[in-house]
């Protein structure tokens, strides 16, 4: 019985530490992609960080399986951004450029260069970054 109980620390501290170890990748891979001044190698980290933060949140179990679509999505908004944007452009973009819905589905949105935002994902990315910073 004792034996047992010493695997399952065992385990959850190696767990624990994989977990640890994932989030430093992740964050080196957000330095990384800051630093870089090539858009190819920015990419590739920020792929990378979310991929690290995607594994360690399943360890720490927060979810219990990811949508493939999500994948898909993150992948477009990647693809979308990853072009050069002028940053002087002003033209206002229609659709929700994460979950790809209409103004006339979701309301008013947030505009940025090229890209806008709806209140749902807005909301849900401010959830996402709320929950690093408590990790911390």
């Amino acid at each position: 019985m004792e034996q047992d109980f010493r695997k399952k620390t065992f385990r959850g501290a190696k767990i624990e530490d994989v977990i640890l170890e994932l989030e430093k990748l992740s964050s080196l891979c957000e330095e990384k992609s800051k630093s870089s001044e090539q858009l190819e190698r920015q990419r590739f980290y920020e792929g990378m960080a979310i991929a690290y933060t995607t594994i360690a949140l399943k360890l720490k179990g927060d979810f219990d399986y990811i949508e493939t679509t999500v994948i898909d999505e993150l992948y477009n908004a990647v693809e979308k951004t990853s072009n050069p944007v002028n940053l002087n452009n002003t033209e206002h973009i229609e659709t929700c450029s994460f979950c790809l819905r209409s103004k006339e589905e979701v309301g008013k949105l947030a505009l940025g260069p090229g890209v806008s935002i709806c209140s749902e994902c807005l909301e849900f990315g401010a959830e996402v970054i709320k929950s690093h910073s408590t990790e911390v």
